[in-house]
């Protein structure tokens, strides 16, 4: 009795197994796993409260004030009071007739010639980067020292990174 037993629970027990790698029967049995669908998940935007809460809305149908016109820029770039010849002939320096009309067409005669003391003038006001820190991790020397009279240079290396090229 007890060896018919343990004959049944061992059939049963095959056949579990065999039905086990049955796909329907996993699915009925909810064994399968249900990931989702990557094309169904949408994100949405968090809510971005203005920093300055006297911004007025816009009023309806008014154009935007941050761009301009597409047909006064249109106007401007195919009918600029500049001719580009004139503006050609009048720049100044040892340029050839082509590099002349390329700079006329990039408007070189309009650029405001203090843009150089400006960012020169930014530069200096801007806090210069300790270069120490830098120079020890790049291995360079911070100040080079200057070679006493009749001092032959070495042709020893700087130690930086490109000398292992």
């Amino acid at each position: 009795m007890r060896s018919q037993l343990v004959l049944r629970f061992a059939v049963l027990g095959v056949a579990l197994a065999a039905l086990s790698a049955c796909d329907s029967l996993r699915q009925e049995a909810g064994l399968t796993k249900q990931s989702p669908d990557e094309f169904a998940v949408t994100t949405k935007a968090p809510l971005i409260i203005p920093p300055d809460f006297n911004l007025r809305p816009p009023s309806p149908g008014a154009a935007p004030l941050n761009q301009t016109d597409p047909t006064s820029a249109a106007e401007v770039a195919m009918f600029s009071s500049t001719d580009p010849a004139t503006a050609a002939a009048q720049i100044q320096g040892n340029y050839s007739p082509s590099e002349k009309m390329l700079l006329a067409n990039a408007g070189v005669q309009s650029a405001d010639p203090s843009v150089r003391a400006q960012l020169q003038s930014d530069e200096r006001n801007m806090q210069g980067a300790d270069t120490s820190f830098t120079d020890r991790i790049l291995g360079s020397p911070a100040k080079a020292a200057p070679l006493p009279k009749g001092a032959a240079a070495t042709g020893k290396s700087s130690g930086g990174w490109f000398d292992w090229f």
